[in-house]
């Protein structure tokens, strides 16, 4: 259903592709605003391959809400965060915000407001217990393109399934990435050898270019993550208090034993 939904929030994922508009934009036409032009990175469906991931829903949901036209088109993430940074599309959607960075020294803005939360967890052999406060003395993993989010040396894998195995064989200490991408491929593999336990909740953010700070695009966000209906974030797992589950309890999520 919705297996691995967050892998890319942060992806170093390089090449292009054709980008593919969202048909049922309205045409420019029925409002006197220009229209919005969006972009979102593919986020575990190759292009034109697999499953839509569904926070494409929330930008189609601003949409309906605020009566806004808005162009959805999705592209490799680098080049989606880059066309958001030089003001080629209105903003890209979505990006982990790591709050002790110095965000003036990016090529890029964040939207004022935080649409969502994310949960990172830092799963381990079961039975193995890990200094939470010295985890530089580890081999710890996290999926690629999230390495800048750790004030420590990590290792960037670009399989979560491959990384958790690597943890159950103890090929590495820890791997650290968001629940809503791993806990279904850790239910669906059944890996009883694996524990989890909360490392960090990130805020989530909109990217705009540096000199939209504060603007109309700006402005737009904060209304429409205002009047959002966030139950189509708990659809897509995220936005969610962290539960603290293990393989084999009787409390697995619901979400996480449908998300296949």
């Amino acid at each position: 259903m919705l297996k691995a939904i967050l892998p890319l929030f942060f992806s170093a994922c390089i090449g292009q592709a054709v980008a593919q508009p969202d048909s049922t934009a309205p045409h420019e036409d029925d409002l006197s605003e220009k229209p919005l032009r969006v972009v979102v990175p593919y986020m575990g469906d190759a292009p034109g391959q697999g499953p839509e991931h569904p926070l494409v829903d929330v930008i189609r949901q601003w949409r309906t809400e605020t009566g806004r036209a808005i162009m959805i088109e999705r592209f490799p993430f680098k080049r989606s965060l880059m066309m958001a940074a030089s003001g080629e599309a209105d903003f890209h959607f979505p990006l982990i915000k790591d709050q002790d960075e110095t965000v003036s020294a990016l090529p890029f803005g964040y939207s004022s407001t935080t649409i969502f939360t994310i949960n990172f967890v830092l799963y381990t052999r079961r039975g193995v217990s890990l200094d939470m406060n010295n985890l530089q003395n580890y081999r710890i993993a996290t999926h690629g393109g999230h390495a800048n989010l750790f004030p420590f040396l990590v290792i960037e894998d670009h399989s979560v399934e491959g990384s958790l195995r690597k943890v159950e064989s103890g090929r590495i200490d820890g791997f650290i990435f968001a629940d809503a991408g791993t806990d279904p491929i850790l239910f669906d593999l059944g890996l009883m050898g694996i524990q989890r336990q909360l490392y960090k909740v990130y805020d989530v953010h909109a990217v705009i270019a540096h000199e939209e700070k504060g603007g109309p695009v700006d402005q737009f966000i904060t209304e429409a993550t205002r009047n959002m209906d966030r139950a189509i974030l708990g659809l897509a797992m995220v936005d969610q208090p962290y539960r603290d589950w293990q393989m084999g309890d009787d409390s697995v999520p619901a979400l996480v034993q449908s998300a296949k």
